[in-house]
């Protein structure tokens, strides 16, 4: 099959591309940026979704799409510039998830797979919830103040189309994690050798996922008739808090750094079920409790190389 892959330069991106080459399909990447390095045999498109004339381009005899594309904004906007960098931020997210979906409907395309985020139940604490659970986006900063809003509304586009007869797969993707990405532990690792408080959301944490669950999953999905117009959790078998993690690498670095704890409820913990996921599809997530030894890995990595004594 021939697939086009949104942000397949990025961090998922990039390993999608490879667990697609690998699985024998024929790929096609649409980035607003160039990859660090182009794997052979991929057609690589560097522009961004939000131009409707490349994105007719790239989806030419296409059967099946991935929408892994986002800009990121206002996360780290300044304060004076926050109200239009957000307004910028929803534009190009859902106008170019919008360019995507028509090209995709023109195209007839077999399947459009939307990555989308758990960011969208907002803060639910630890009780997991499942696709049907009320979303609100709005109560979670994770991401910025408009990722999970404007994420949501992608994902409502997505199956209005699906009604226009574009098969739809939305995979609600929760905080994806490998050796090669700690996200924020890396940064409790960097406080913890420079002496510095180790900084955690209080209540912050939930079912986070190993990088090899979501290639899985992806490739699982792909053309299979039963996953479309549906909307499913994909996240990993184990709850983490955030506040324990922290503890570990104090602990593992040997470091005499303390534990602040933020309070911040719009960082509070998201738990969500995979049961659908595993029952529609037999999807099982193979990474257990995965996290702890990356963090250790990393550390040792430190060690070795002599930034840790």
């Amino acid at each position: 099959m021939r697939v086009l892959v949104t942000g397949g330069a990025g961090y998922i991106g990039t390993q999608l591309v490879d667990a697609l080459c690998r699985a024998g399909h024929t790929v096609r990447v649409l980035d607003i940026d160039s990859p660090d390095s182009r794997r052979p045999g991929v057609d690589y498109a560097v522009s961004s979704m939000a131009d409707p004339d490349a994105v007719a381009r790239a989806m030419q005899d296409v059967q099946g799409v991935y929408h892994l594309a986002w800009r990121f904004l206002s996360e780290a906007s300044q304060p004076e510039l926050q109200p239009e960098v957000e307004r910028r931020e929803i534009q190009e997210n859902l106008f170019g998830t919008l360019n995507l979906l028509e090209a995709a409907l023109a195209a007839r395309v077999r399947q459009f797979v939307f990555a989308s985020s758990a960011v969208v139940y907002g803060p639910t604490g630890p009780e997991k919830v499942d696709e049907e659970h009320p979303c609100h986006p709005e109560s979670s900063a994770i991401g910025g103040p408009v990722y999970g809003i404007t994420k949501l509304a992608c994902e409502k586009y997505c199956l209005a189309y699906h009604r226009r007869d574009l098969p739809v797969t939305i995979l609600r993707i929760h905080g994806v994690f490998s050796g090669g990405n700690l996200c924020q532990f890396e940064t409790m690792i960097e406080q913890a050798l420079a002496g510095k408080p180790v900084q955690a959301f209080r209540g912050a944490g939930g079912q986070y996922t190993h990088i090899d669950d979501v290639l899985k999953a992806c490739l699982l999905v792909l053309d299979d008739p039963s996953a479309c117009g549906e909307v499913f959790n994909l996240a990993g078998a184990h709850t983490y808090r955030d506040s324990e993690l922290a503890g570990l690498i104090l602990d593992k670095a040997g470091s005499k750094s303390n534990l602040a704890l933020i309070d911040d409820p719009g960082q509070g913990m998201i738990s969500v079920s995979v049961g659908k996921l595993c029952k529609l599809l037999g999807h099982q997530p193979t990474e257990e409790e995965f996290l702890p030894g990356l963090i250790r890995q990393a550390i040792e990595k430190l060690r070795d190389s002599g930034k840790l004594a």
